[in-house]
């Protein structure tokens, strides 16, 4: 249950309760210092990282916080162990502010003073790391002016998660129907069975299958495949790292679930008939629900123009 906390009444300019005429005080004011330091926290991950990037001690930014939680009346930050984890509120809270923060430094730059430089935010899948990566840096570095380019690499799951809690403004991601319905683009690749060409398989054994300890998405759909089709097999290699993934399927322990553009040599395309069809997957580009795309409009055009070119 979110935790609800008293709000900071306002005052007249007076110091009085009013005499039931609104005035611009009886509407609690958010100071923009308070959203800058509680977006720092969320894209950082950590109040102390934070802190150092503000130059403030810790108690400091946890002071901020408490302001901050005390001016919305909610926690915006539950409290665990594992790092910065919003609450609902703190999600909103992250997605609206960083649009105010946004305007504020647009209104501070009409008077000549330089606001601190925007920061553009990508997200790709590791697998298209080694193919897409440079081409992307290339293309869109060029489109986005005097900001900053920063790029994220991680599964298309948590890149999804990303997206709708404000960390990243645009991300190419696999995902299922639902989860890419809003998807700026979105197509559909063939996935395939990968092994090492001089790999053999018994059709008798259990299916040997290489995959990510965290499940993936092509891995989920080969299990989900194969009980199916009622098929036993058995998990032979796990790895984060998809470059220990393939060198374990090059090494004839098992097969690979990749995209059928995405097979590198010396793997091999498992030939129809021998193990279940896979079913296509799912891609497309999404963008963060307030993402301004007007003056983006380059930059988004050259990076799907890069993910959509054959690999």
């Amino acid at each position: 249950m979110r935790k609800t906390r008293p709000r900071n009444g306002g005052t007249n300019l007076d110091g009085d309760a009013g005499d039931g005429i609104s005035t611009p005080t009886d509407k609690a004011n958010i100071p923009t210092d308070l959203l800058r330091t509680f977006v720092a926290i969320c894209e950082l991950g950590s109040f102390t990282k934070a802190a150092h990037l503000f130059g403030l001690t810790q108690p400091a930014v946890s002071a901020h916080m408490r302001r901050l939680e005390s001016i919305v009346g909610s926690d915006l930050i539950e409290k665990n162990t594992s790092g910065v984890k919003l609450t609902n509120c703190g999600v909103e809270v992250l997605r609206q502010g960083r649009r105010i923060l946004s305007i504020n430094d647009q209104i501070v730059s009409c008077g000549g003073q330089q606001p601190n430089l925007q920061v553009i935010r990508l997200g790709i899948p590791n697998l298209f790391a080694q193919t897409k990566l440079k081409q992307i840096v290339d293309e869109c570095r060029g489109k986005i002016g005097k900001a900053r380019l920063q790029i994220r690499c991680e599964n298309s799951g948590n890149l999804l998660n990303s997206i709708r809690s404000g960390y990243l403004d645009l991300a190419f991601a696999m995902g299922s129907e639902e989860q890419l319905k809003h998807a700026r683009r979105s197509w559909s690749e063939e996935l395939v069975w990968a092994r090492a060409p001089e790999f053999d398989w018994e059709p008798s054994d259990p299916v040997p299958l290489i995959s990510s300890p965290n499940v993936l998405l092509p891995d989920r759909t080969a299990m989900e495949t194969l009980e199916q089709a009622g098929q036993r097999y058995d998990i032979v290699f796990t790895a984060f790292d998809m470059m220990a993934r393939r060198a374990a399927a090059a090494s004839g322990l098992g097969y690979l679930v990749l995209l059928r553009s995405m097979v590198p040599p010396p793997l091999v395309a498992e030939a129809a008939g021998v193990l279940p069809a896979l079913p296509s997957i799912t891609m497309g580009i999404v963008a963060r629900e307030d993402l301004d795309t007007t003056d983006l409009a380059p930059l988004i055009a050259a990076f799907e123009s890069v993910l959509m070119a054959p690999t």
